[in-house]
């Protein structure tokens, strides 16, 4: 936590996109797979509205599940599955892979940008977990994905069909507008389209193509 969080959290600011794509699309039926959980902010507005059992959140960074743990029991919800892992492309074969974990926690990230952005980054080795193990898992409807530039790694195969919505903020800081293409194309390939409701800015939101929509 630093100023600028605290200020952002006091004015509504905070991951305020994010939520407000939730509000409009998140049924009670859905089960969430959240990829950067981060202090779980917004795990808690997903828990409370489809029912902690249907979580799956995932954070690379350490130190904050406690953090996350912690604001998750002060806030009466149990049962939200929390892994410690960072979410890899199926072509990633390791167990570990490197994680940059910089002074203020919302921007570490996978991406090698980040490694020299910052003189007090330091880089770590976390556990690996493929996109496709989560889905197995979790079968998630909803997917809600800030992973700070990581995400252009997630979309090089198509996404199952339980999968009937993503919300996912894009980072074109760090990577080109060809990256860009290629999530807006990955998705369109799985049988999702971009949801002019709920995007705005960085956040877009996909949905699954269905005779009614």
């Amino acid at each position: 936590m630093n100023d600028m969080m605290k200020s952002a959290l006091i004015a509504g600011r905070y991951e305020s996109l994010e939520s407000s794509a939730i509000d409009q699309h998140l049924r009670i039926d859905d089960r969430v797979l959240e990829l950067g959980t981060g202090a779980g902010y917004l795990t808690m507005q997903i828990a409370n509205r489809v029912g902690a059992q249907n979580v799956l959140t995932v954070e690379p960074h350490s130190k904050m599940i406690p953090v996350i743990e912690g604001n998750l029991a002060e806030n009466g919800i149990e049962g939200v599955t929390v892994i410690n892992a960072a979410a890899v492309p199926d072509s990633f074969t390791g167990e570990y892979v490197t994680f940059h974990i910089t002074a203020a926690f919302w921007a570490s990230s996978l991406h090698p940008a980040i490694a020299g952005k910052f003189k007090s980054t330091k880089s770590v080795e976390v556990p690996a977990v493929t996109i496709s193990e989560l889905m197995v898992e979790h079968k998630p409807s909803v997917v809600v994905m800030d992973i700070e530039g990581s995400e252009r790694d997630l979309f090089e195969a198509a996404w199952p069909a339980h999968v009937r919505l993503l919300v996912i903020e894009l980072h074109p800081r760090i990577y080109s507008d060809r990256t860009i293409k290629q999530i807006f194309d990955q998705m369109s390939a799985s049988g999702l389209t971009y949801c002019p409701v709920g995007s705005r800015g960085n956040v877009v939101v996909f949905r699954r193509v269905t005779d009614s929509t």
